[in-house]
């Protein structure tokens, strides 16, 4: 068995390389697969930027919907919200977290059944989610506006 050597780059990528000798053709092995190196990089979040810059607003709410509905049922910490949450929301979800039950061995994680969004203009979208956890749904309505490069939830209604 011959070992394929790899090579890391500055950037943490790990490059496999193959040599013409390691790849031998058999009954089960096609033709020999030509790899060569990229010089371009290839931006996976490109897809989901809208035209303004700002991420595309439906799988954002989607995101932070089910982020602010980990934290209020106790599975996820507040913390991680602090960037995408305005200060007055931020303690709107802090006082209305509940403690999470250890012991209930089986956690059920909320799902988003629905998200409509309306973009009022280009740097404010509004937008009401229905989540599901277990047999129960709730409603949520947050307002993100832009800032910077990313959107901020600056209002948030949870029934």
């Amino acid at each position: 068995m011959k070992i394929i050597p790899l090579t890391q780059t500055p950037d943490s990528t790990l490059l496999i390389s193959i040599k013409p000798e390691i790849l031998k053709t058999n009954e089960w092995i096609q033709e020999e697969l030509n790899y060569e190196q990229i010089d371009s990089v290839i931006n996976l979040n490109q897809n989901r930027l809208s035209s303004n810059g700002l991420p595309e607003p439906k799988a954002w709410t989607k995101q932070l919907v089910t982020g602010i509905a980990e934290v209020l049922i106790g599975e996820r910490p507040i913390f991680q919200l602090m960037r995408w949450v305005s200060f007055d929301v931020y303690l709107e979800i802090d006082k209305n977290i509940k403690q999470r039950d250890n012991k209930s061995k089986q956690r059920i994680r909320p799902l988003i059944r629905s998200v409509h969004i309306d973009q009022t203009s280009e740097n404010v979208v509004e937008a009401i989610a229905v989540i599901q956890k277990g047999k129960r749904g709730r409603g949520m309505g947050i307002r993100l506006e832009a800032e910077e490069d990313r959107w901020r939830c600056t209002e948030l209604l949870v029934a």
